[in-house]
């Protein structure tokens, strides 16, 4: 009993789920909607009442003399059936370019709620695969949203015209409504069970289908173009794709298949019932209980209360259906971030101090620590560099700065107090970060700089002062449309770049936010030698102005930072300026030599 109520529970919260989503996306069009709904639920049963009159009338006058009376009568009725079809027409018409309409208002405010949730969520879940099944899950059920809530809508309005349908037939037959209505119950059993069915299936099976797409978009990339031709690799593609479809596709058909045999049976029984009350009409008439007029009316009922019914088993099975999916995209959309921006400070653009107090940090419970009582102190106004092998936490110190991660242990403090307590926008805003995964972005040379700063994207001296300061001025200029061509062969007269050349424009970017403090991860690593020791001379410039976080492996670029880092093993190992670390002939020296003696033995 519990579990048929928290069905049932759980049915009406989505139907309020949908009236609230329809309702806040366009209060009018709801109520426009709804007012269509209602006439459509009228006007046929009208259309029936007025037939059942003709009828009754043409009995009646059939062989009578009053020919001009009979014309008359005639000529209203067919006026005013007319009036009703056509208003019936009209008001479907104008329905369905309401309901298109509607459709995108809906489509438009689901889409937008889940890409500010993406872009709020803690990017930590963006390294858990369950997550990208449950946005990905959210994301291609909005469609389903939106599809629900009309069929809510939809729902309503033919559980309306049951309940008149419902009432006109029970004024005639006190039994058989009930057992039409009642032999609906085994189908609708039955259709949750499938739709509950199906639905585990595809949840369970969704890393298979993340696969399966994963090897058809390969043919499709540009990416992969090349390698595909080379090795011949559509076969193998192919292969991957089909076996894992047909073994997809076979366990589903196996699954609807055992529901569709029990599903023909139970469809029967109210197309039996509603032969019953047709035939009990009919056995009315022969007994002079009700005229030919009444037949036709309570025939045109009957259809009506089975209309209805099946109208509503099929709205309420696709709810039912919507409501799995919707649940997903309410669990999605409720998600609580790690990360909590709980602080009231704002940290100006000034002159501050970071010290990161015996940091512990780990990118889940059960992984090893990338950083484990790391502590340091730097001004925003140094140059700092970053350096050590691979995986030993470099660029783990810039998330948490950038406030992407919290410490799992120990505290960072901006100015002696808590980074916690100051807006993360704010702290965010400080800081210029090009990091080593930078994104190109198929948008205008324009608007792929000023993205960093969008507020101040009109300012065109501003995104041409950036390119320059990156060394990507030279290459713009010389495009046709200059701060107007696309970076991407996908738009006519786009232009396709080198990675050097998609380098600079990232730096561009960073230099575009003109934050207190800049951040480079590897800035120099799609550059060639020319490109690099130019990026490097400006860079010697702009330190002048402000400070900077510096990592590379190229130790010769760090030689002029202020204060240098040696990271290994999660914490500070070595620190002080190249001179002293030289000096003190440890990790960094090593390092140092070691990529010295390469040079040389190039060179020679």
């Amino acid at each position: 009993m519990l579990k048929i109520w928290s069905k049932v529970k759980d049915f009406w919260s989505i139907i309020f789920f949908c009236l609230k989503l329809t309702v806040e996306a366009s209060p009018k069009f709801f109520i426009l909607y709804v007012l269509l709904d209602v006439l459509i639920v009228v006007v046929p049963f009208a259309v029936i009442y007025v037939t059942s009159i003709l009828i009754n009338l043409l009995v009646e006058y059939a062989g009578s003399n009053d020919f001009n009376g009979v014309i008359r009568s005639l000529i209203i009725i067919s006026l005013l059936m007319l009036a009703l079809n056509i208003l019936n027409k009209t008001i479907e018409s104008v329905k369905l370019y309401l309901e298109g309409l509607y459709n995108e208002i809906i489509s438009i405010k689901t889409r937008h709620q889940i890409m500010k949730k993406a872009a709020e969520i803690d990017l930590y879940c963006f390294d858990s695969p369950e997550f990208y099944d449950e946005m990905n899950d959210a994301s291609n059920n909005s469609a389903y949203i939106i599809q629900t809530a009309f069929q809510v809508l939809s729902f309503i309005r033919y559980f309306f015209q049951f309940c008149i349908a419902f009432v006109n037939l029970l004024m005639w037959n006190g039994i058989l409504p009930i057992l039409l209505t009642l032999s609906v119950i085994p189908s609708v059993i039955f259709k949750n069970k499938q739709l509950e069915s199906v639905y585990s299936f595809q949840r369970e099976h969704m890393k298979d289908e993340r696969k399966i797409f994963y090897s058809f978009n390969m043919a499709l990339s540009k990416e992969y173009a090349k390698d595909i031709r080379i090795y011949g690799l559509f076969p193998f593609l192919s292969s991957k794709v089909l076996n894992a479809w047909n073994h997809l596709f076979n366990s589903k058909k196996r699954i609807t298949k055992r529901y569709t045999k029990i599903l023909i049976v139970f469809d029967m029984l109210p197309e039996i019932i509603m032969v019953v009350c047709i035939f009990l009409l009919g056995v009315s008439v022969i007994r002079g209980n009700c005229t030919i007029g009444d037949f036709n009316y309570y025939q045109g009922i009957i259809g009506q209360v089975t209309a209805g019914i099946f109208m509503v088993i099929y709205n309420y099975t696709q709810i039912y259906d919507g409501k799995i999916r919707i649940n997903n995209y309410v669990k999605f959309m409720n998600f609580k971030n790690n990360v909590k921006d709980e602080g009231k400070l704002v940290l100006e653009k000034s002159l501050f101090t970071i010290e990161f107090k015996n940091v512990g940090f780990r990118y889940n419970n059960k992984a090893k620590y990338v950083l484990k009582n790391l502590s340091f102190k730097i001004r925003s106004d140094q140059k700092i560099a970053l350096v050590g092998v691979n995986g030993s936490g470099k660029s783990s110190i810039i998330k948490l700065l950038l406030r992407f991660y919290d410490p799992e242990e120990g505290v960072i403090l901006i100015n002696d107090k808590d980074i916690r307590e100051y807006t993360i926008e704010s702290v965010r805003k400080c800081f210029s970060p090009m990091f080593q995964d930078y994104c190109n972005y198929a948008f205008t040379v324009s608007e792929d700089v000023s993205i960093s700063n969008y507020n101040e994207s009109h300012n065109e001296e501003k995104v041409q002062y950036a390119l320059y300061k990156s060394g990507a001025y030279e290459f713009v200029e010389k495009f046709p449309d200059k701060l107007n061509t696309y970076l991407s062969r996908q738009y006519e007269e786009g232009e396709e770049l080198s990675g050097g050349q998609w380098q600079k424009i990232a730096l561009s970017r960073m230099f575009f936010q003109n934050a207190e403090m800049y951040i480079l991860d590897e800035p120099s690593s799609a550059l060639d030698a020319e490109s690099e020791d130019e990026l490097f001379r400006k860079f010697e410039e702009l330190y002048k102005d402000c400070g900077a976080i510096l990592i590379s492996h190229r130790l010769s670029n760090v030689k002029t930072a202020d204060n240098i880092l040696v990271i290994g093993d999660g914490k500070i190992i070595e620190q002080g300026n190249h001179k002293e670390l030289m000096k003190l002939n440890g990790k960094y020296a090593r390092m140092y030599n070691l990529q010295a003696k390469k040079y040389s033995e190039i060179t020679v």
